[in-house]
């Protein structure tokens, strides 16, 4: 059969249209992103910069089965406490920080979390367990992709701005500033990341950020859309495969198709594609999450079936007559 042109020509309007169109829809969902709530920035605008530290945080890894995130923060004094120097910031009084993780590397030489004046305050390493305060349901690996996690980052910055000259601790003078969360803060590969300024203890979420004594901050972790559209991609795939062998066996079963040796390949084949393509899957899953309980095993085992049943076809059935 042959296409007229007027023909041919809509249909490469249609195939272009369509790709164009799915092209649009994968860079308009969120690849991963860092943003703060909205209460957040209001707070955080009420305090302008000269008056805050800022807290860059890069979030390195998080492994959603063990729930740990791998993170690294760098602080950004105002420049009444400190000098900039390119990567680092070398601070002008003695500094005092106190982070709360299950693991941290301050980067000082005794890991103490304390610089004198006049020393480099470079990148923290921390790595923080979740507790989930902010999750009601779905904090666990086996709802990927819709698990979500949260994480609580909290700690405190202090100058010693009189007092450093002597031994005696009794006339030391501490401050402590405002302490936010920039927002130009580097991206998890995989993850949407949501940071929500939280309160300290009975305080209120305003008391604690202005007062600076101690800052809170919420890291709330979801899976991208991106990462949901191409598992909804895959899941369609597996199920395509799965009932495409159901199909073709109720054919033979039915004698609308001879049992033929390209069946059988084309089974195996869709099988060992189905098993490669399940460790690739973004985000690396682990084996039993409710994607395999209700989209892989059974599209697998389908698969595996039906090809079983139409090999005793094959190997049984020496004639064959097609049925109307």
């Amino acid at each position: 059969m042959h296409l007229n042109p007027s023909k041919k020509s809509l249909f490469w309007i249609i195939a272009a249209s369509v790709f164009i169109g799915f092209v649009t829809f994968l860079n308009v969902l969120d690849s991963g992103s860092y943003k703060l709530d909205t209460k957040s920035q209001k707070l955080l605008e009420k305090v302008d910069s000269e008056n805050r530290i800022g807290l860059n945080v890069q979030l390195k890894e998080f492994e959603s089965s063990s729930q740990t995130l791998k993170a690294r923060i760098w602080i950004a004094p105002p420049e009444k406490y400190a000098n900039y120097l390119n990567s680092s910031v070398q601070v002008k009084y003695d500094t005092r920080v106190s982070i709360s993780a299950a693991k941290i590397n301050y980067g000082d030489d005794d890991n103490s979390g304390y610089w004198s004046a006049d020393q480099y305050l470079r990148a923290i390493d921390i790595e923080l367990d979740t507790d989930n305060y902010e999750i009601d349901k779905r904090y666990n690996d086996k709802w990927f992709p819709f698990d979500r996690y949260s994480l609580t980052l909290m700690g405190t910055i202090d100058f010693r701005v009189k007092g450093s000259e002597t031994d005696d601790v009794s006339d030391d003078v501490w401050e402590s500033l405002p302490v936010g969360i920039q927002n130009n803060t580097a991206s998890l590969s995989g993850w949407s990341a949501l940071f929500k300024m939280s309160s300290f203890e009975n305080e209120t979420v305003e008391s604690s950020f202005l007062e600076g004594q101690y800052f809170v901050s919420n890291i709330i972790l979801e899976r991208t859309s991106l990462n949901k559209a191409l598992l909804f991609l895959l899941a369609l795939i597996f199920l395509g495969g799965g009932f495409s062998m159901l199909i073709l066996f109720r054919s033979i079963l039915m004698s609308h198709r001879p049992p033929t040796l390209s069946g059988l390949i084309w089974a195996g084949s869709t099988a060992f594609t189905m098993i490669q393509t399940r460790t690739i899957i973004p985000g690396a899953p682990r084996v039993g999450v409710m994607f395999d309980l209700f989209i892989f095993y059974p599209a697998l085992l389908t698969c595996f079936i039906s090809g079983g049943l139409m090999f005793y076809h094959w190997i049984t059935k020496e004639t064959w007559s097609r049925e109307l």
